[in-house]
């Protein structure tokens, strides 16, 4: 087939250019390297060509706020870096958070480094208040607002847990989609405290893993609200100018890359919520 289209190409080509090409082709058909080649060539572009993108970047012509979007591993992010958490701060690995989600990462992460994790949240709360207490929850008994920060400091890396969804005594963990709007408000604010501000602040798609929103808050709409808000926000006060957006790997197809620059371009002249 491939000759034949070949064939018929050659037949409109002038007499000269013609000899020529079919040179070309009986030295590259005669030579399988020259084929292998320009085979493993050909593949290789159609590769390029159809891979997915998995980042997208928008910055603010009026302003020097950037949003990124892309497939990352959060923990390996330069800047500060958001570990979404239960209102209660625990860190009783496996009895109450999963191993399999990023609190539980994080958590795995300071027993390899040997950090006293508790000691430091226990001396962080302190300059919090509660907001409730609960004798019936199975790790700490103080509940914080959503949104509350415990900044951790490992070596020259800087991380932050926030108070994202609320824990229930029988393990379970569950937030609203209008508490989920406030949680990120808060977080923003509070991320703009001079004591663990960042230029560059990283942050999963909070609660598309082991948490029981509505199925219709899709993944894009919680980008999108983190957009929103993290706009309205660094406008409103100072805190990070450069928002990076770390989608799972198992996310990844739920999102459409190549649009979202637009999509942040009209997001960012729509912050308030």
């Amino acid at each position: 087939m491939v000759i034949t289209i070949i064939g018929s190409f050659i037949a409109f080509l002038p007499d000269d250019h013609a000899e020529n090409l079919r040179g070309a082709i009986y030295y590259v058909w005669t030579h399988p390297e020259w084929l292998i080649m320009l085979v493993v060539l050909a593949i290789a572009c159609a590769l390029i060509y159809y891979w997915p993108r998995m980042y997208a970047s928008y910055k603010d012509k009026n302003t020097d706020i950037r949003v990124t979007i892309e497939c990352c591993d959060i923990l390996e992010q330069r800047g500060m870096k958001v570990i979404h958490v239960v209102d209660t701060f625990d860190s009783e690995l496996d009895t109450i958070i999963t191993p399999r989600s990023l609190h539980g990462a994080f958590i795995r992460l300071c027993q390899q480094q040997q950090v006293d994790l508790d000691a430091i949240i226990d001396a962080h709360l302190m300059k919090l208040t509660p907001v409730s207490s609960d004798d019936a929850l199975p790790g700490r008994k103080n509940r914080y607002e959503l949104g509350s920060l415990c900044p951790i400091t490992i070596g020259d890396k800087h991380y932050c847990w926030a108070a994202f969804t609320h824990l229930q005594p029988n393990g379970t963990i569950k937030i609203t989609k209008d508490e989920y709007v406030g949680c990120l408000k808060n977080m923003w604010r509070n991320l703009a405290a001079p004591t663990i501000r960042e230029e560059v602040v990283n942050v999963a798609v909070m609660g598309n893993r082991f948490v029981d929103l509505p199925a219709e808050f899709s993944t894009e709409q919680k980008i999108d609200l983190m957009i929103q808000t993290f706009y309205a926000v660094a406008r409103e006060k100072a805190c990070c100018r450069t928002l990076r957006i770390c989608i799972h790997p198992d996310n990844v197809t739920d999102i459409d890359f190549g649009s979202y620059p637009v999509v942040m371009a009209h997001l960012a002249k729509r912050p308030v919520i």
